[in-house]
C-alpha cells in the first residue's frame, strides 16, 4: 500500500483513539453527575478544590469542536487522495477512511454537552 494512504490510515486511527478517550471522559463525567444527584453538597466542595464539573464540560465542548474539525480535515485530505488513487487496495482504504470519518463526526456530535452543562447547573442550584 502507498505510504500516503498508510499515513492517512494512521492519522485516522490516532484521531479515532482521541474520540474514544473523549467519550470515556464523558462517561466519567456522567458518573460524577450521578454521584452529585445523590450528594449535591459535594458540588461546592468540587468547586472549592478547583475541579468544577462545569469547567470540565466547558473544556470538553472545546475539545469536541477540535475533534470534529480534525475529522473534517482528514475527510478533506482523504477526498483529495481519492483523486490520485483509483485502484485497490488504496482506493478501498480511502473509501473506508472517508466513511469512518463521517461516522466518527456523527458520533462525537451526538454528545450533547450543552444539555449536560444545564443538568449540572440544575444540581448546583
Amino acid at each position: 500500500m502507498d505510504i500516503a494512504v498508510k499515513n492517512l490510515v494512521l492519522s485516522y486511527e490516532t484521531l479515532a483513539n482521541q474520540a474514544i478517550k473523549f467519550n470515556q471522559a464523558y462517561l466519567q463525567l456522567l458518573k460524577i453527575y450521578e454521584e452529585l444527584i445523590l450528594a449535591p453538597d459535594w458540588f461546592s466542595e468540587l468547586k472549592k478544590s478547583g475541579s468544577s464539573p462545569l469547567k470540565t464540560v466547558a473544556s470538553m465542548q472545546q475539545e469536541q469542536q477540535i475533534i470534529i474539525s480534525k475529522f473534517q480535515d482528514l475527510s478533506t485530505l482523504t477526498a483529495k487522495a481519492q483523486l490520485h488513487f483509483t485502484t485497490n487496495p488504496e482506493a478501498e482504504e480511502l473509501k473506508n477512511i472517508a466513511h469512518d470519518c463521517q461516522i466518527m463526526i456523527d458520533f462525537v456530535n451526538t454528545i450533547d454537552l450543552a444539555d449536560f452543562q444545564d443538568m449540572f447547573i440544575k444540581i448546583k442550584k
